[in-house]
């Protein structure tokens, strides 16, 4: 098991145990995140733990392909976790990255700020010119170099 309070929450996010990770927050807790659906607010671990299951629940078989953790002086720490899934009806991996902002008091979040630009798709490689031309775009010329103007010794 994680010796980090946010190695802990990551842990249960990947093992989906909601209640788990509700348990590592204080009662009562300031917990707030924002997301392309809405605001998030909760003060007490179990909505904590509802918040988070809601976020997770559509992911089943999803993966966590990435996550780092800091801690700060105080008990600031972070959590980053990127999540990756496919989903219907075009089986397109689904990729969720999600930055935890965290206060710990002894063993317990007492603070959590939580920012998630929503779900990403992978992009194909684009032509940058080629788009410009179908456009009529001109790209900007870069400006010419300067003349070294050589000075006379009078």
């Amino acid at each position: 098991m994680p010796s980090t309070v946010p190695g802990q929450l990551l842990a249960a996010i990947k093992s989906r145990k909601f209640s788990s990770a509700g348990r590592l927050f204080a009662n009562p807790v300031d917990f707030q995140a924002w997301t392309p659906t809405g605001h998030w607010v909760a003060e007490d671990p179990t909505t904590v733990a509802r918040v988070i299951e809601v976020w997770f629940s559509p992911g089943a078989g999803s993966q966590v392909v990435f996550s780092n953790e800091t801690s700060g002086a105080r008990g600031a720490a972070t959590l980053e976790l990127e999540i990756v899934w496919k989903t219907q009806p075009d089986d397109q991996q689904r990729v969720l990255r999600q930055v935890y902002l965290l206060t710990i008091k002894g063993d317990r979040i007492v603070s959590a700020r939580v920012y998630c630009a929503g779900l990403h798709t992978e992009f194909p490689d684009v032509d940058l010119e080629k788009q410009r031309r179908s456009k009529g775009i001109i790209a900007a010329k870069p400006a010419a170099p300067a003349k070294a103007i050589t000075a006379k010794a009078s």
